[in-house]
């Protein structure tokens, strides 16, 4: 499965997807490493449960994140969510890249 998150550093959406069909949409908390530790990331995310239902199942994930413009803040975020998803290779980039993405696709 592939887990898709845009973060603001108020809001979160998530996008949960198999074999290229969304199969769950969750928001939660925007997650920021200047203002947020790998203890609330946890703590935020294993309340959504609909979400934990698959968390053995996501083997990769895309967080695009305000505040994730560094390596040593983007690791913050993927450590904390390796705590979650333990199986996942994960992804964190700025959340303007995202837009880039959307923008731009590959070009």
């Amino acid at each position: 499965m592939l887990l898709v998150a845009d973060s603001g550093s108020t809001k979160a959406d998530w996008k949960l997807c198999f074999k290229g069909e969304l199969i769950g949409d969750y928001v939660s908390m925007g997650f920021n490493p200047f203002f947020h530790d790998s203890q609330i990331v946890v703590k935020e995310l294993s309340g959504i449960h609909g979400l934990m239902a698959h968390a053995n199942d996501v083997h990769r994930i895309y967080f695009f994140g305000a505040g994730c413009s560094h390596p040593s803040r983007n690791q913050i975020i993927a450590d904390s969510l390796k705590k979650v998803f333990p199986n996942a290779r994960i992804n964190v980039d700025h959340d303007l890249d995202a837009s880039a993405y959307a923008t731009c696709g590959n070009e």
